[in-house]
């Protein structure tokens, strides 16, 4: 049974990618494109560059998904240091339910997760003047990801930001994603 929580008038859901249903699989890609419409690869599948592992969906009474968050569990590299993330990714609103602070709730919701999977920190790419309300702050890391150019592809144009989810710092040095941003 997925972990599930009520805010408002809103439900809260945690899933596994793989528990998805075929609906749940359409009713996802239809919200993720209208949130992110130059990504027309969501048109054939649910995520953008890599399978996320977990999902959290958030329902309105009448059942309308109206925002997601994603999570991958990686291991990245910081410097020398090999380090555990969760690496948020296609958080997404309604337009119609902006405003409503879903996002941190949505947030609030994967880092407990993490937290109790001992996963150190989140990490995303994305707007602060959305993020830092959450927690996260911009870090100045050189980034190497394995698509190098998708800032030429993306119009928002997301800035490497971190939370911090364990009482450690964030490490100095050059990061690696060992793969695709998220």
């Amino acid at each position: 049974m997925p972990a599930a929580s009520s805010s408002g008038d809103f439900s809260i859901v945690h899933r596994l990618d793989t528990e998805l249903t075929g609906s749940e699989d359409h009713e996802l890609r239809r919200l993720l494109l209208v949130c992110f419409p130059y990504a027309t690869i969501l048109l054939a599948r649910r995520y953008i560059r890599a399978i996320p592992a977990h999902r959290w969906l958030v329902r309105a009474p009448s059942g309308e998904l109206i925002a997601h968050a994603a999570a991958h569990d990686k291991v990245i590299s910081v410097g020398v240091e090999e380090l555990r993330v969760g690496g948020i990714a296609e958080v997404c609103v309604a337009h119609h339910f902006r405003g409503r602070r879903l996002v941190p709730q949505l947030l609030a919701q994967a880092h407990a997760w993490m937290e109790s999977e001992g996963i150190p920190f989140a990490m995303l790419f994305g707007q602060p003047k959305v993020y830092l309300s959450s927690g996260y702050g911009v870090i100045e890391n050189p980034i190497h990801a394995r698509n190098a150019r998708i800032h030429h592809l993306n119009p928002f144009k997301g800035k490497p930001m971190i939370h911090a989810i364990a009482t450690r710092p964030w490490p100095a040095g050059p990061v690696d994603l060992r793969g695709p941003t998220f």
